[in-house]
């Protein structure tokens, strides 16, 4: 059983943050390796330190989902969704 099944079955469902860390993956997963270039390319923000601060935190949180703030987690989130043609949802 995967560590997420695990935590559905004895928690009743996922946090914000591990629904986020998700959708992240599914988005990095369409753009590709290059999902950094990318987000720069779609968004001026991934292309300054502070933006390239927010990427690295996301991409340390999938590795250790203690690591990385949710509203950081949030905004890669939803941009990388919007670079790979994803519909967002609402996020509760």
């Amino acid at each position: 059983m995967s560590e997420l099944q695990t935590r559905v079955s004895e928690y009743g469902g996922l946090s914000i943050k591990e629904r986020l860390l998700i959708r992240f993956v599914k988005s990095r997963n369409i753009v590709g390796k290059n999902w950094r270039g990318v987000l720069a390319a779609h968004d001026p923000f991934f292309n300054t330190k502070l933006g390239g601060d927010y990427l690295t935190s996301v991409a340390q949180a999938v590795s250790d989902s203690s690591r990385g703030n949710v509203d950081r987690i949030e905004r890669v989130t939803l941009a990388l969704e919007k670079a790979a043609g994803i519909r967002s949802v609402p996020i509760v």
